[in-house]
């Protein structure tokens, strides 16, 4: 039964998502078979966003390890063990705390040996720039314990780059480059522990790096992440991205860009957009002043869209055919869906790391 809910919950979200993002690709994955277990090893750069879309683009149940505090008001904890998501304990959650770890880990050996994988994102939070940040090593301990409990069998570690050419705007469009196969028994060496996790964090690390936009000098990120912009480059493809911070010793001053200017056609559009889903519109402007933290912007965003959106569409076609026939409903729904299909792929986007509007 869980299973059933947890796939009617993935497919609701494939749906948003679609709606949501102009264009989801997820590259390399058919070099990943579905009836295998894996460890996954993401970069984290956009909440809870991060994980739902990996979970659409592989169909076989995924677990997700995501930091315990989340998991603190009965509602929440309800809602995300119910759709496989697992607390990963933190020094900062408490001392106490970190020893619940074991129970979770223990549920990561049972998916594995059910064939099942398991998502972690090693950098331990979320972050605005984009860059691959030093990991931590629960990722290690999963899959060394693992190999502890179960010598004779394998574990394939496979790193996993989130490419978005915007994090915060809706409309824009998101890479998910699946990297090349690691095996962990190749670095288990339970004589030479510090060794052994020293070298697969390096090596998850840089395959990591290889798999989104790494921008390692900081201090001149939005430098470096604007000049890129200028030579065309829209950070949905790593490769081009890193191939150019490689190969480009001195950068220019940012420039300032100003957005295209819109269509009477499109201005017309867009209003009419905004006029169909002005409650779901208000309720998110009031909520989006009260997110503390701004890489939730989009979670959040995301959220309202796919819970209130379609329900508000819905209830006015259900006033539409109460008052008149359920062919104008019907019709009412059409257009709706294309409005915002329309203002999906139309809204301005100009790649840049920059705070929400």
């Amino acid at each position: 039964m869980k299973n059933i809910w947890y796939r009617i919950v993935r497919f609701y979200v494939y749906l948003g998502l679609h709606s949501y993002f102009k264009k989801i690709k997820a590259v390399n994955l058919e070099k990943i078979p579905d009836d295998e277990a894996f460890l996954f090893v993401a970069n984290h750069r956009n909440g809870l966003i991060d994980p739902i879309l990996i979970a659409i683009t592989k169909p076989n149940i995924f677990h997700f390890l995501t930091r315990a505090s989340a998991f603190k008001n009965p509602v929440a904890n309800f809602l995300l063990q119910s759709i496989n998501m697992l607390p990963i304990y933190r020094i900062r959650d408490g001392k106490d705390s970190i020893q619940h770890n074991q129970e979770i880990f223990e549920a990561c050996y049972q998916a594995f040996n059910q064939k099942e994988s398991v998502l972690i994102f090693p950098e331990g939070n979320h972050g605005l720039p984009r860059r691959v940040r030093p990991l931590s090593k629960g990722f290690i301990r999963i899959a060394f314990g693992y190999l502890d409990t179960n010598p004779e069998k394998q574990l394939k570690i496979i790193p996993v780059g989130l490419n978005y050419n915007n994090m915060f705007q809706q409309g824009s469009s998101v890479t998910i480059y699946y990297g090349k196969t690691i095996l962990a028994n190749d670095y288990y060496k339970p004589d030479n522990e510090k060794v052994a996790i020293d070298n697969l964090k390096n090596t998850v690390y840089n395959e990591l790096q290889k798999l989104t936009t790494h921008i390692d000098n900081i201090e001149q990120h939005d430098q470096i992440e604007n000049n890129l912009l200028l030579k065309g480059v829209t950070f949905l493809d790593p490769f081009i991205s890193n191939d150019l911070i490689k190969n480009t010793p001195h950068w220019k001053e940012p420039v300032i860009f100003s957005k295209k200017p819109k269509s009477v056609v499109q201005n017309i559009l867009h209003s009419l957009f905004i006029i169909n889903t002005f409650i779901p519109i208000i309720i998110w402007k009031k909520i989006k002043h009260s997110i503390k933290d701004i890489v939730l912007t989009t979670t959040f965003k995301f959220g309202v869209s796919a819970s209130l959106i379609p329900l508000f569409y819905i209830l006015q076609a259900c006033i539409i055919s109460y008052f008149t026939a359920i062919k104008w409903a019907i019709l009412y729904l059409l257009i709706s869906i294309l409005l915002l299909i329309y203002y999906r792929n139309t809204i301005y986007t100009d790649n840049l790391t920059t705070k929400p509007s």
